[in-house]
């Protein structure tokens, strides 16, 4: 049975650059040099994941999710920072500085209309909320559009990622919620389901099955270190 292995916390990615990958058909040039070039969605995610020096302590829990990971055969859950666009990590202050609300709003609890005024009991607009999204109503394998909900969803901006069930997605377009993505969807969703957007994941396997050994050379967990991987589907 397939494994899905976790980087323990001292162990972190400092650099995820995702990229789809795919595979296009051709036949070649015709007699006139056009050439008919035939696309399939068959994209899939690859990258080359970038780990900052480790303590040695660290270093020996690292060469343990090597043997855990048994080359190709199991997964890796690579879970990242999303930047770019708005996040929550775990300062209400700070989340709510960061998307532009003045700190007498943040005091007062509540955000006055744009002339001073508030409602005639006093109050005034409701703070963003930093929940994570969930989807809106459902959709089939295959969709590239969805809605989500909540103050991160209508705010993910144009390039940034999202994930639902470890299945990474790039935004294309964003209308106040209603997202555009690639690639479309790799399985069906459903109303309510989790989206995440401060921390995307999505699951890998290594490239080739000695792509764990940078760990376990002597000395190289003082240096920055590589690992060459693409998307898995398992679940």
């Amino acid at each position: 049975m397939v494994r899905v292995i976790d980087l323990p916390p001292v162990v972190p990615v400092r650099h995820a650059p995702f990229w789809l990958e795919t595979d296009t058909t051709s036949a070649g040039a015709g007699l006139d040099g056009r050439e008919q070039v035939v696309f399939t969605e068959n994209r899939r995610w690859v990258s080359e994941i970038e780990i900052p020096p480790l303590r040695a302590s660290a270093a020996r829990l690292a060469a343990v999710v090597g043997d855990q990971l048994r080359g190709r055969a199991n997964l890796l859950r690579i879970t990242f920072p999303n930047f770019g666009t708005a996040t929550f990590e775990g300062d209400e202050d700070a989340f709510l500085r960061s998307i532009g609300i003045a700190p007498e709003d943040i005091a007062r609890g509540f955000v006055l209309f744009g002339d001073g005024s508030s409602f005639d009991d006093g109050a005034g607009f409701a703070l963003p909320d930093h929940a994570e999204p969930t989807v809106v109503s459902g959709a089939a394998a295959g969709a590239s559009s969805l809605e989500l909900d909540g103050f991160l969803g209508r705010s993910l901006a144009v390039g940034s990622f999202f994930s639902i069930n470890d299945f990474l997605y790039r935004v294309e377009q964003n209308t106040d919620g209603t997202v555009v993505f690639n690639p479309p969807l790799r399985e069906p969703v459903s109303a309510g389901d989790a989206v995440a957007v401060t921390m995307p994941s999505v699951l890998v396997r290594l490239r080739n099955d000695a792509g764990w050994r940078v760990f376990q050379q002597f000395g190289r967990h003082s240096e920055r270190m590589r690992l060459r991987v693409t998307e898995a589907f398992d679940r």
